[in-house]
Parts: structure tokens; C-alpha cells; sequence
């Protein structure tokens, strides 16, 4: 759960997101996030990091999410959203959970604890990938955050249908993903 202390590498500087150090990255590049400037980042405290990253990711406006911990906090889901159609206040009333003041330095959770619901989706895990930067499907960490939504039980069939389409699933992983929802 220690900080990475390697030189910056060539995925990174391609416009992934990275944990460096303690502060959170994000290149413009990256597909699945806006310019920075329309970016929010907020922790959310919650008893079970699992069922966070599984409910906040199926909430309008969340880019992505991570399971992690932070001072004061022994799970945390790390929420990067899209400030033109959400903010803290909203996403923490569609959600129930704690809104973590100050934003401390986020760690992140193991590689097995990331995007949990899909990980263990028979069917669906292959389509996970970057799991140690939090998970993408079909190279987006937003389809990423709202299909392991999807597995878990959240959303709605208006975003099934939305993840089906943008993740461009074939007829066998549409079905699985059906299945779970």
C-alpha cells in the first residue's frame, strides 16, 4: 500500500492517472477525463470500501473512483468527477457516505481490492484492465467504475444500456453484464 518511488514511466507521461508520491495526477490526454480544470477530486468514508467504489460509481457525473484509505479514514473511495454536472455536495446525498474534509493524501488499496465486483464477475473480469491505476474497460476508467457499479447491483437500465454501447460489448459480455445487473 506504499507510495511508487520509480521514475515517471512511459504510461504515465501517455496520460494516465498515477498515484506519485502521495498526490494524484492527471494528464488531459486521458480519454475517460476531462482538462483539469473541469475536474473535481473527493474522498468519500465508508465501512466497506467494495460497496462505495460500487454505488458512487454509477452516480451522474463520476469520472472514476478508487478504493483506498487516507489519515483519519480506513476506507475511502477516491472520486474524480466532472464539475459541470455534479459537485460534492450532490454526490454525497445520492450516496449516504462521509465527505472527507481536505482531501488528505489518498493510498491506495490493493490491486485485488479495485473495482472488487468486477474482478470477481465471472464473464466480465477479462474485460478489466490497469487495475493498478484503478481499472479501465475499453480503455476508460469512467466504463471501468460504472460496469463494476453495474455487477454489484447499482445504476439503472438507462446506464446498462449506456455501458453496453460505449464499452461496445459483443453479445456474450452484454449478456453476463445483463445477468449481474
Amino acid at each position: 500500500m506504499g507510495h511508487k518511488n520509480s521514475k515517471k514511466s512511459k504510461k504515465e507521461s501517455q496520460g494516465h492517472m498515477e498515484q506519485k508520491q502521495g498526490k494524484e495526477q492527471i494528464d488531459p490526454q486521458n480519454k475517460s477525463a476531462p482538462p483539469t480544470p473541469d475536474i473535481g477530486k473527493i474522498q468519500f468514508a465508508m465501512g466497506c470500501y467494495w460497496t462505495g467504489e460500487g454505488s458512487l460509481g454509477a452516480l451522474p457525473g463520476v469520472i472514476s473512483t478508487k478504493a483506498g484509505s487516507c489519515v483519519g479514514h480506513f476506507e475511502t473511495v477516491r472520486v474524480y468527477y466532472d464539475k459541470k454536472k455534479t459537485n460534492p455536495q450532490t454526490l454525497q446525498k445520492q450516496s449516504g457516505f462521509t465527505l472527507v474534509k481536505a482531501n488528505p493524501t489518498f493510498i491506495s488499496a490493493r490491486n485485488s481490492q479495485q473495482k472488487y465486483y468486477l474482478q470477481n464477475a465471472k464473464g466480465l473480469s477479462h474485460l478489466l484492465k490497469d487495475i493498478s491505476k484503478g481499472g479501465t474497460v475499453a480503455g476508460s476508467e469512467t466504463i471501468a467504475a460504472e460496469m463494476n457499479s453495474l455487477v454489484g447491483g447499482y445504476g439503472s437500465h438507462e446506464l446498462l444500456a449506456s455501458v453496453v454501447k460505449e464499452a461496445n460489448l459483443n453479445e456474450k459480455d452484454a449478456s453476463n453484464l445483463k445477468r449481474y445487473f
